[in-house]
C-alpha cells in the first residue's frame, strides 16, 4: 500500500528533542512514492496515534512502561454485551445496505470502471484500497445470504483482471488474495480461488531470512526491500491457512506456521501484546498504533488455533484485542469507538474497517463494546445526510469524504448486522440491474421511479452491457420482462442468452422522461434447469441505439 507516514510531520509532531531513531527520510520517501497516490495528496493525513509524549515510539512499544497493561489485555478483557437490543435486526440490516449502497452508488466510477478516491475526486483509488472494497460488497452478499449484490463479486474480478492483479506491495496483493477466497467461497467459482493461489504464490517468494537485524526473517512489504510490516505477513497467515482448507496443498499451512512463528515472536509486545507496524532494514522495530496491524495478528492467531487447537494461540489474540480495545478506541456517547488517531487520512482511514473485521471474528459468539459502539457511532454521530461517513467514528459528519471512510463503514455496519442475526427481509422477486455484473456501466439513483436501491445507466456505446445470472428450477420456455426508462427516446439492445444471440436488436420504446419507467417482455426458449446467463448488450454493428436505464429483469414461466 502507499504512504502510511511522513518523516517530516512525524518529526514535527514529535518535536526536535525527541529522537526518531527507527526511521529514515529515505524509507519514508519510498512510501510516499508507493503505489497508492493518494497518500501523496493529503501528507498530514498520513499521520496517525503517534503519542507525542512518548518518544519510545519511535523504536520501543510505546506502553512499555505502563505494568497496568498487563492485567487490563488478560486473555478474557473484552467486555462482552448483550445485543443490538435496542435497534430492530431489520434496521441494523438496512443501515448496512445503506452504507453499502453509497459506497457503490457515490464512489464505483463508470469512466474508469474501478472506485475513486473521494466524491470530489474522480481519479481511481489504490489496488489496495480496491481490494477492501471488493471485501464491502462481499460483506454484503454474505451478509443477505446471496439475495443481494452478487452479481457484483465479477464486476469487481474484472474491474481489477483489466489493470492486472500484480503488485509491487505483497500486503496489497494479500488483500486481493483474501477478497478472493471470499468470492470463492460465496459462489463456488474455481476461478477465484485460482487467481488467489497466483498471487500467494508471489507473496511466498517476498520471504527472506538475510534480513532484518538480529533475528533475520519475515515477508518484504515490498519489491523495493524497504521493510517488512505486519500487513504483509500477519495477513498471508491468514490466507496461507485458508488456501489450505480450501486446496489441501500443506506447503501453504506450512508456510503460514513459518511465518506466524516468525512474527508472532518478533513482533508482539510480549507485556501489552501491542504488535509493531514494521521493522526497518537497520533492525528498527516501529511501534505505530494502528488498528489493522492489531486486527491482522488476531486473523492470524485465529487462523492458526484453527489448525492447531493452541490455545496459547486463542489467548495471544485475546490479549491483542484488548490491546486495541484499551488504546485504539476512544469514549462517545454511545459507547467506545475503534480509533487511529486525530490525524487519521490516506491509507489509515481503512484501518478500522480491517480492525473491526478480525475483531468481530474473535467476539462472534460475544461482541463487545467496541463492536457495538463502533457500528452506532458510525450512523448516529458520523453519518451525514447523504450518508458520508466520516473517518473519524465519533463524528463529526464530513460534506466530503474519502472512499475509504465509505469502505471502513460499509465493512463494519454489515459485519455488524450479520453478527446480529440474519438478514429479515423477503427474498428478492427481480433480478435488480444494479446488482448485476457491470461492463463498463454506471449505477444512479438520481432518477425517481426507480425500484431496488439504483438502476444501470451511462449506456450508449460498444462495450457496454450487463449480465444477469438467473436460476430457474426447470427447463423450458420463460418470459423475461424487462423495467426500463427511455427519456431521450427509443432504444435498442442485443438480447444473449448463454453464448448466443436471442433478439439481435430487441427495440425499448421512449418512455418520455428519465423518471417515467415501462417494461418490455421477450421470451426465451430453451432455458436449462439451474443457472443461465442473460445479457443485454448495446452493439452498434446489430443496430443498438439510444440511451438506457435499466431497473431491473423478471422471469416468469411461459403461459
Amino acid at each position: 500500500m502507499g504512504s502510511r507516514l511522513l518523516f517530516a510531520l512525524l518529526a514535527a509532531v514529535l518535536g526536535a528533542s525527541c529522537a526518531v531513531t527507527a526511521l529514515s527520510p529515505e524509507m519514508d520517501a519510498a512510501h510516499v512514492a508507493g503505489e497508492d497516490a493518494s497518500s501523496a495528496v493529503e501528507p498530514d493525513a498520513q499521520l496517525a496515534s503517534v503519542d507525542a509524549a512518548s518518544p519510545s515510539d519511535a523504536g520501543e512499544p510505546s506502553d512499555a512502561a505502563e505494568p497496568s497493561d498487563a492485567a487490563s489485555v488478560a486473555p478474557d478483557a473484552a467486555v462482552a454485551i448483550p445485543p443490538d437490543a435496542g435497534v430492530p435486526l431489520s434496521e441494523l440490516h438496512h443501515r448496512a445496505d445503506v452504507a453499502l449502497q453509497t459506497l457503490l452508488l457515490r464512489y464505483y466510477d463508470q469512466s474508469s470502471s474501478y472506485l475513486k478516491k473521494a466524491t470530489n475526486d474522480t481519479a481511481p483509488t489504490g489496488y489496495w484500497v480496491f481490494a477492501q472494497g471488493f471485501d464491502a460488497v462481499l460483506d454484503g452478499v454474505e451478509r443477505t445470504g446471496g439475495d443481494h449484490y452478487r452479481g457484483l463479486i465479477e464486476t469487481f474480478f474484472l474491474d481489477q483482471a483489466a489493470r492486472g492483479f500484480t503488485s509491487s506491495y505483497y500486503d496489497d496483493e494479500n488483500w486481493m488474495a483474501l477478497a478472493l477466497l471470499r468470492a470463492y467461497d460465496l459462489t463456488g467459482d474455481v476461478k477465484y480461488r485460482n487467481q488467489a493461489e497466483s498471487l500467494f504464490q508471489h507473496i511466498e517468494s517476498a520471504w527472506d531470512t538475510t534480513c532484518c537485524g538480529a533475528h533475520p526473517g519475515g515477508i518484504w512489504w515490498d519489491s523495493s526491500k524497504t521493510q517488512k510490516a505486519t500487513a504483509s505477513n500477519a495477513g498471508p497467515v491468514i490466507t496461507g491457512v485458508r488456501l489450505f482448507e480450501r486446496t489441501g496443498n500443506a506447503s501453504y499451512l506450512t508456510f503460514a506456521q513459518q511465518v506466524y512463528a516468525y512474527w508472532s515472536s518478533q513482533m508482539v509486545n510480549a507485556t501489552t501484546a501491542q504488535v509493531a507496524d514494521h521493522i526497518d532494514t537497520q533492525g528498527a522495530i516501529v511501534w505505530w498504533k494502528f488498528t489493522y496491524n492489531e486486527g491482522l495478528m488476531i486473523g492470524a492467531c485465529l487462523a492458526m488455533y484453527g489448525q492447531s487447537h493452541d490455545v496459547t494461540q486463542l489467548a495471544l489474540a485475546r490479549r491483542i484485542a484488548g490491546f486495541m480495545e484499551t488504546h485504539e478506541t476512544k469514549p462517545t456517547s454511545v459507547g467506545p469507538v475503534l480509533f487511529d488517531g486525530a490525524s487519521c487520512g490516506g491509507d489509515c482511514a481503512q484501518f478500522k474497517g480491517i480492525g473491526y473485521r478480525y475483531l468481530a471474528l474473535l467476539e462472534d459468539k460475544a461482541p463487545g463494546a467496541a463492536l457495538s459502539g463502533s457500528a452506532e457511532a458510525l450512523w448516529s454521530l458520523a453519518r451525514s445526510p447523504t450518508n458520508l461517513f466520516a473517518v473519524d467514528w465519533a463524528g463529526p459528519p464530513p460534506t466530503v469524504a474519502p472512499v475509504e471512510a465509505a469502505i471502513s463503514a460499509a465493512q463494519a455496519l454489515n459485519i455488524w448486522a450479520k453478527l446480529q442475526g440474519a438478514d429479515p427481509s423477503p427474498p428478492p422477486t427481480t433480478y435488480e440491474a444494479e446488482e448485476a455484473v457491470l461492463h463498463h456501466l454506471g449505477l444512479e439513483a438520481s432518477n425517481a421511479g426507480f425500484e431496488g436501491w439504483g438502476y444501470v445507466a451511462g449506456w450508449n456505446a460498444d462495450g457496454q452491457w450487463l449480465d444477469f445470472h438467473v436460476q430457474v428450477p426447470s427447463a423450458g420456455a420463460y418470459d423475461a420482462e424487462l423495467r426500463y426508462a427511455a427519456g431521450a427516446g427509443d432504444a435498442s439492445r442485443q438480447i444473449y442468452v448463454n453464448g448466443k444471440t436471442v433478439f439481435a436488436n430487441e427495440p425499448f420504446v421512449s418512455t418520455g422522461a428519465w423518471n417515467s419507467y415501462a417494461t418490455h417482455t421477450v421470451r426465451l426458449t430453451g432455458l436449462p434447469a439451474g443457472q443461465s446467463t442473460v445479457s443485454v448488450i448495446y452493439a452498434g454493428s446489430l443496430g443498438s441505439s439510444g440511451f438506457l436505464n435499466l431497473d431491473w429483469l423478471k422471469l416468469t414461466p411461459a403461459p
